[in-house]
């Protein structure tokens, strides 16, 4: 697969787990994570692999990672977009957490803390869901193929 096409799958992949995503959240795992995270990037990736699963080829895990590296890259920039927000904000949402920050800079000091812990408990436990996802969708557009 080349990159451009790994481009276009990532960029397919997160656009649908996005829209997924804006589901309510059902449940929250370890306060980062909802179950919408984990259904939106397991169908995403059942979706984007049916879609690419002729450009998948034969290297397909190779393929996929290079799809899952990149999408979370993708994640990376877009949880640190979002991640500065104003105070104000932050205050309000954080009254029912005791014991976090209580002023700008001790918020400013922790919160790439939170954002990298935000990010990796993503992809430890989305990451198998997309990769599940993304190899089932290929091996369905396969077997309707043959």
């Amino acid at each position: 697969m080349e990159f451009g096409d790994t481009a276009i799958a990532t960029a397919t992949f997160f656009v649908i787990s996005i829209f997924f995503y804006l589901m309510p959240p059902i449940y929250m795992i370890f306060q980062y994570i909802d179950v919408s995270f984990i259904i939106s990037v397991l169908v995403s990736g059942l979706v984007v692999g049916v879609i690419y699963a002729h450009k998948l080829g034969t290297e397909k895990v190779k393929s996929i990672v290079k799809i899952l590296v990149l999408s979370a890259v993708l994640l990376a920039f877009f949880n640190l977009g979002m991640t500065f927000t104003d105070w104000n904000t932050y205050a309000q949402a954080a009254v029912g957490h005791p014991g976090t920050a209580a002023t700008a800079d001790e918020f400013l000091q922790l919160m790439p803390y939170w954002t990298t812990i935000e990010i990796v408990l993503g992809w430890v436990i989305g990451g198998p869901f997309a990769f599940v996802g993304l190899y089932l969708g290929s091996m369905v557009r396969k077997s309707k193929a043959s």
